[in-house]
């Protein structure tokens, strides 16, 4: 839907440059002379196909995709709109894979905005989540989890599913994952997209995987898909970061 949508916004943008680029004369395309110069009245025929794709393109972006019931906003150590996103990512990795996944975790700098009380519409989402980035799920060691929480608390925390801890003096401590110890011999599935995977994040430990799957799952439509199946979005923290 996204690219039909770009495509569409990038149609609209080259025909307005060509109408004003224009500058024949006819009946319906009068000029007009200003103190800077002679512009061209706008092309009846290309302003009427506008108009439709103006049409086309509200009526998918306007589309409700669920109710916000107050306000969401990322924070630390945690927040609602942290665990939301947080949250989507490891339950659609662990649908996609037909298993369990351990952790869910993404930087807020990938989001755009926040969720305000009402309707969410598809295009509030899309500005929301802005970038065609794609799930991956990574293998950690339980020594790289540990790295990974201690890169979380000295930030003040952030996005994360699956995994609970409190900070003191910058350090994760008391890491559970999944409700049970952190085994630093064991090795833990961590749901993330393909740009933080790659590099484009906080969180260096995420880097150091053992094993990588990619799949063909875009973050956008992810996101679209969560929060149409939730249908009333409810801000919710239960302390899975502690300070």
């Amino acid at each position: 839907m996204i690219n039909r949508y770009s495509l569409a916004v990038a149609f609209c943008l080259l025909i307005a440059g060509c109408t004003g680029l224009s500058s024949s004369k006819s009946p319906q395309n009068e000029s007009k002379e200003t103190a800077e110069g002679i512009y061209p009245e706008p092309d009846m025929m290309i302003a009427s196909a506008l108009e439709e794709y103006r049409l086309s393109l509200k009526s998918v972006t306007g589309e409700k995709i669920a109710m916000v019931t107050d306000t969401l906003q990322f924070g630390k150590p945690e927040s609602p709109l942290g665990n939301l996103v947080a949250d989507a990512l490891r339950f659609r990795a662990g649908s996609e894979l037909g298993q369990f996944v351990n952790i869910g975790i993404i930087g807020e700098i990938s989001f755009r905005i926040f969720l305000t009380p009402g309707e969410l519409t598809r295009g509030e989402v899309m500005e929301f989540m802005p970038y065609d980035n794609n799930l991956v799920v990574l293998s950690l060691t339980g020594n790289k989890i540990a790295e990974l929480a201690n890169q979380i608390a000295a930030q003040g925390g952030g996005p994360i599913s699956g995994m609970r801890f409190s900070i003191a003096d910058g350090q994760a401590r008391g890491i559970l994952v999944n409700s049970q110890v952190l085994d630093v011999n064991k090795t833990y599935t961590v749901a993330t997209s393909n740009w933080v995977a790659n590099g484009g994040d906080r969180y260096p430990a995420l880097w150091q995987y053992t094993d990588r799957i990619d799949l063909d799952v875009n973050i956008r439509q992810l996101y679209l898909d969560y929060f149409k199946s939730r249908r009333e979005i409810d801000p919710v923290t239960d302390g899975r970061i502690r300070r």
